[in-house]
């Protein structure tokens, strides 16, 4: 469930970014349904805060709505709900809420495919090398620089 075969947007690459950014967001705390699903929306909020100096709100949000479908037929519990009608709102509450409902290995899975997929979709728009860029800058003590990405990759 949940795994690369997804769609081809969620690479081994991303999917090794978005679970070290969890594991990072989690932190000592015990790794339950309450935490992993906050920890997966401050993740998701703070790429998309971040993304929408680049593509805008709006831009955002349909990005997000797509990943969320491309997701849907792995998680059926996904929604557009998930996605606030006003391009402006945090996305964090609706996610959270959303997963909290989940058992902590669903949780990781879905966050870590859905962060993954919403990443790579943006990649696909603005190109792989400027969203790892736009990545970095988000996250420049979490992700390692593009050079040591690819030896770790390869």
């Amino acid at each position: 469930m949940g795994d690369a075969r997804d769609t081809g947007y969620a690479t081994p690459g991303l999917r090794g970014a978005v679970t070290q950014l969890l594991s990072l967001e989690i932190g000592e705390t015990p790794a339950t349904a309450e935490t992993l699903a906050a920890a997966s929306a401050r993740v998701l909020d703070t790429l998309a805060l971040g993304l929408a100096r680049v593509v805008g709100p709006a831009g955002v949000r349909a990005i997000l709505l797509r990943a969320i479908k491309l997701q849907k037929s792995e998680f059926a519990f996904l929604g557009e709900f998930i996605v606030p009608s006003d391009s402006r709102a945090n996305v964090a509450e609706p996610l959270r809420a959303c997963l909290r409902e989940q058992e902590p290995a669903v949780i990781q899975q879905v966050s870590v495919a859905l962060i993954a997929t919403f990443a790579g979709l943006l990649a696909n728009v603005i190109g792989d090398r400027l969203m790892w860029s736009l990545l970095q800058q988000i996250w420049p003590d979490a992700l390692p620089p593009r050079t040591e990405r690819q030896e770790t990759e390869q």
